[in-house]
Formats: structure tokens, C-alpha cells, sequence
């Protein structure tokens, strides 16, 4: 009988040393998927960074391209508005002047 408990004794001591070589094997395992994750997390983070920076840019970007076109549209504006100018207004005054002035005589 005793050698039938020996041999028990030897056949879980080499079951217990594979569950303990699985778990070094998996533990291992795990923390190189932590440190996958973990990188992971930080490339993900500096992506999402760079997309914040460029969506500022664009914005900044989308603004001047507006402050252009506006500036654009007012200087149009200036030149359209050259009949209501005032330089305009006192010349078409001062011939009008001078065109009744000549209608009296």
C-alpha cells in the first residue's frame, strides 16, 4: 500500500510542478500584455493629442481664411462704394454748379 501512495504522492507533485510552470508561463504572458496595453494606452494618447493640435490648426486656419475674405469683401466694398464717396459727392456738386451757373447766363 505504501508504494501505492508513493506513487500517488510523486504522480501530484508531478502534476503540481506543471501547474506551476503554466502559471510562470501565464503570469509572464499577462505582463506582457500589460505592457502591450499600457503602450497601447500611451500611443493612443499622443494620437489623440495630435489630433487636438490639428484640429486647433484647422480652425486657426479655417479663421484667417474667413478674416481674408472678409477683408477682401470690404475692400470690393470700398471700390463699389465709390459713388457714395466724398471726394466723389463734391466734384458731382461742383459741376453741378458750375452747370447751372452757365444755364443762368
Amino acid at each position: 500500500m505504501s508504494a501505492h501512495w508513493k506513487f500517488k504522492t510523486k504522480e501530484l507533485e508531478s502534476r503540481m510542478e506543471k501547474f506551476k510552470k503554466t502559471d510562470q508561463e501565464l503570469k509572464k504572458r499577462v505582463l506582457k500584455l500589460e505592457f502591450w496595453v499600457h503602450e497601447a494606452r500611451s500611443q493612443n494618447r499622443k494620437l489623440q493629442r495630435k489630433g487636438e493640435r490639428r484640429e486647433k490648426d484647422l480652425n486657426e486656419l479655417r479663421y484667417q481664411l474667413a478674416m481674408k475674405k472678409y477683408e477682401s469683401c470690404s475692400n470690393t466694398e470700398k471700390q463699389t462704394n465709390f459713388w457714395e464717396s466724398s471726394g466723389f459727392k463734391f466734384v458731382a456738386s461742383m459741376s453741378m454748379l458750375v452747370l447751372v451757373a452757365f444755364a443762368k447766363r
